[in-house]
C-alpha cells in the first residue's frame, strides 16, 4: 500500500504507479504513433514540395499542348478532337451566363476588371486563366471549380484569350 506523509498540514500519498487509465491511454497513443509513422514513411507519401513539383510539371505539359493548338489552329486531341472555334463558342455562352455580371457584356469591366487589356494582374497565359477560373482570386473573383467542368474551363479560357 502507499504511505501517507504530512507536510505543513497537507497529506500526501506515495504512488507506486500511475493510474491504469493513463497507462492504457499512453500505450494506445504510442501504438497509433508507430502505425501512423510507418504508414506515411513506407506508403509512398511525398512532401508538399514534391507534390507541387509534379503539379508544375503537369501544368507545363498542358501549356505546351495549348501553345501547339494556338500555333497551328489544329484540333486539340486531348479533348476529343474539338476545334478551337468550338471552345470559343462554348466559352462565349458560359461567359454570358457566369461572367457578364462582373466583367460586363463587352468585357470592359465593371465590378470585375477589364478583360480586354493586354496584361492581367495574375497573368494572361492559359495556365493562369485556368487557375483564376477554377480557384478564384482574392478581392472578388469567385472560384468556379464546382460549377464548370474541364471542357467548359477550356472554352472560357479560349474565349477570354480572343477578347481584345
Amino acid at each position: 500500500m502507499s504511505k501517507q506523509h504530512e507536510y505543513d498540514g497537507i497529506t500526501y500519498r506515495d504512488e507506486k504507479s500511475s493510474p491504469a487509465v493513463f497507462r492504457i491511454f499512453f500505450t494506445v497513443l504510442a501504438v497509433w504513433g508507430v502505425i501512423f509513422m510507418g504508414y506515411y514513411l513506407f506508403s509512398g507519401w511525398s512532401s508538399q514540395t514534391e507534390a507541387d513539383a509534379a503539379k508544375k510539371a503537369r501544368d507545363n505539359q498542358r501549356q505546351v499542348a495549348h501553345k501547339s493548338v494556338e500555333a497551328t489552329g489544329a484540333a486539340y486531341q486531348g479533348s476529343g478532337g474539338h476545334k478551337v472555334e468550338a471552345y470559343v463558342a462554348v466559352g462565349k455562352k458560359l461567359y454570358a451566363s457566369l461572367c457578364v455580371a462582373c466583367h460586363g457584356e463587352s468585357a470592359k469591366g465593371g465590378v470585375g476588371p477589364d478583360l480586354t487589356i493586354s496584361k492581367y494582374k495574375y497573368g494572361k497565359s492559359r495556365l493562369d486563366l485556368t487557375k483564376t477560373i477554377l480557384e478564384g482570386r482574392p478581392g472578388g473573383m469567385p472560384a468556379f471549380n464546382s460549377q464548370v467542368d474541364k471542357e467548359q474551363v477550356e472554352g472560357l479560357v479560349e474565349f477570354v484569350l480572343t477578347l481584345k
